[in-house]
């Protein structure tokens, strides 16, 4: 395994109370990404986090978790979970 793989970064739009953002961050911690919250909900938190999110990945924001990784939109858990198990399997190989 080479350990001079630089770690991903990761960004996680979420909200305070999601059930799912809670997960998520727990599966990506687990699988030792780091992560960089941005709280979008209520927009008094972070006003133009909805505005840049849809700017930078060219969609609307409807749900969270929503997860970015390297700068690439993944998505919310089921994406991030078969994202990192396919990493998974083929480091096994």
């Amino acid at each position: 395994m080479n350990n001079d793989k630089k770690k991903p970064i990761v960004i996680m739009y979420t909200s305070k109370h999601c059930i799912w953002c809670g997960r998520v961050k727990r599966l990506l911690t687990d699988n030792d990404y780091p992560i960089s919250e941005e709280i979008i909900v209520g927009s008094d938190d972070n006003p133009t986090a909805i505005p840049d999110f849809k700017s930078k990945y060219n969609q609307d924001l409807k749900t969270v978790p929503q997860v970015i990784i390297d700068g690439k939109l993944i998505g919310g858990y089921t994406e991030v979970e078969r994202l990192i198990k396919g990493l998974k399997s083929i480091n096994r190989v």
